[in-house]
């Protein structure tokens, strides 16, 4: 360590890599020192373009640079391979989602960074979306009162980048950790529909539905859809909500039930009163979840704040559920 300052490096420089050295460049509790990846010719210009040291290896970053912290952003395939590693130097991982292709791999990586007590956050990056932080404080506070549904829609074209990940694996398990880390719960029993579409080898739309104690959520999930799209939208008993990923904008419509249950005499009056709810427009402080995202786990680690990525495990167990 230098002034005190945490020292990273990033282990795979592909789209998510590029956003973490942009990332921690931005961060002043932070030195990062060093980048590796298999494309060399990828590497060595963002190496260049932001002064850094490049490895073409990254075993041999490890043991040259002796990062307090690395980012691994390599395809799913490699996850178990480069974080095992990483956790056998006493290296605090930042590991992209999912956590690994498999449950046992994945037990394995939990079970490893807790034996060796080593911080390990996996990156489901919604979670640190001020929207989403915003949708549990109103959902803990009782504001929707009781939830009765939540239905997500993560659909867009298809992401040539994605080499070996399913659309469960790669893109439905964002809004599967949501849904439990809103309910703060798992669900009881899963149904899925996975299909093939334009890829044969791996599926490339699908739909979950989960049904929890006293909730049911419907997931969808697809490359095909020719528009971007990131919502969530949750109905209680108390209210109905509309939330962007990507806006962080937040549309609550306050059910006046309660309001004016005591004044209704008969149920053409009831319709009246409780077709017309009260609309609020949420805004919250836009920030990147990703900054937020890695900001935290470097002061869990300055501050020695104990982690848990057990979640990561939980949401890999619903996408691979056939």
């Amino acid at each position: 360590m230098q002034n005190n300052k945490l020292k990273c490096a990033v282990i795979g420089t592909g789209n998510m890599g590029k956003n973490h050295v942009r990332t921690y460049l931005q961060i002043p509790d932070v030195e990062l020192s060093a980048i590796s990846d298999t494309n060399q010719e990828l590497g060595e210009k963002l190496a260049l373009e932001n002064k850094l040291t490049f490895y073409a290896d990254y075993k041999e970053m490890i043991d040259k640079e002796k990062p307090d912290v690395v980012s691994i952003c390599v395809p799913t395939n490699y996850h178990f391979e480069v974080t095992k590693y990483c956790l056998n130097k006493n290296i605090n991982v930042l590991l992209e989602k999912p956590i690994a292709p498999t449950i046992e791999q994945a037990q394995e990586i939990l079970d490893l960074a807790e034996k060796n007590n080593i911080k390990l956050l996996v990156g489901h990056i919604e979670r640190f979306n001020p929207a989403v932080k915003k949708v549990k404080e109103m959902i803990t506070k009782g504001e929707l009162g009781n939830i009765t549904a939540i239905i997500a829609r993560r659909v867009g074209g298809f992401p040539p980048q994605i080499k070996d990940a399913n659309i469960a694996v790669d893109l439905a398990i964002h809004d599967i950790d949501i849904v439990n880390y809103l309910l703060d719960e798992l669900p009881l029993e899963i149904s899925v529909n996975k299909q093939k579409n334009h890829i044969e080898q791996r599926e490339d739309s699908v739909e979950f539905f989960l049904k929890y104690k006293k909730t049911s959520a419907y997931i969808q999930a697809n490359w095909i859809t020719p528009v971007k799209i990131r919502q969530l939208t949750i109905t209680g008993t108390e209210g109905y909500l509309e939330m962007d990923y990507i806006t962080q904008q937040i549309e609550f419509y306050k059910s006046n039930y309660q309001k004016f249950k005591e004044g209704i005499s008969d149920f053409s009056d009831y319709i009246l009163r409780f077709s017309e709810p009260d609309k609020f427009v949420i805004s919250v402080a836009k920030k990147e979840p990703l900054a937020e995202e890695l900001n935290y786990f470097i002061k869990c680690i300055s501050d020695d704040i104990k982690i848990s990525s057990h979640f990561g495990l939980d949401a890999l167990k619903i996408s691979l559920f056939n």
